[in-house]
């Protein structure tokens, strides 16, 4: 039987979902901890882990850049960036005091020092009254104390 195309017989099956799989595995393997890239020396999964080990002093204190989407804007000094739906890992709280804050889903390349959460440090350093129901589930948990924030990257 011929096609009425080109009279060259039938057009071949072409197998698209193959291809589109694989192509979205890819993907997705990039974004596991919601990274635009950029990192310097830690990461936020290494960040997380060495909290969850009980080893924060090997992280704490030290500078770090870090990219992501903003998952959570939590007040205007206040947000979170990384983690997925993808992933295992979870959103880094970052706290700055005198950086205008990025919008939810902005990606943002963070530059700052790693510090553990205690509500009564942050609030004396930002000087200001914080809502403390807003910051409970960051007590103990890693923070970035942000010194710069560039919303001017691309993926």
């Amino acid at each position: 039987m011929r096609s009425a195309r080109n009279g060259h017989g039938p057009r071949p099956r072409v197998h698209v979902w193959p291809a589109a799989l694989l192509l979205s595995l890819t993907a997705l393997s990039g974004c596991g901890d919601d990274s635009g890239g950029g990192e310097r020396g830690l990461d936020i999964r290494g960040v997380q882990e060495a909290f969850d080990r009980g080893d924060a002093d090997s992280v704490t204190g030290e500078r770090a850049t870090f990219s992501g989407h903003v998952k959570d804007v939590i007040s205007p000094w206040a947000f979170t960036i990384g983690g997925d739906e993808f992933s295992d890992v979870q959103p880094l709280l970052v706290v700055e005091k005198d950086l205008p804050a990025p919008d939810q889903d902005d990606l943002v390349r963070v530059t700052g020092t790693v510090h553990e959460f205690d509500f009564a440090e942050v609030q004396d350093d930002l000087n200001v009254d914080l809502a403390e129901t807003l910051y409970e589930k960051f007590r103990g948990e890693p923070y970035l104390k942000a010194e710069d924030i560039d919303e001017n990257i691309s993926q």
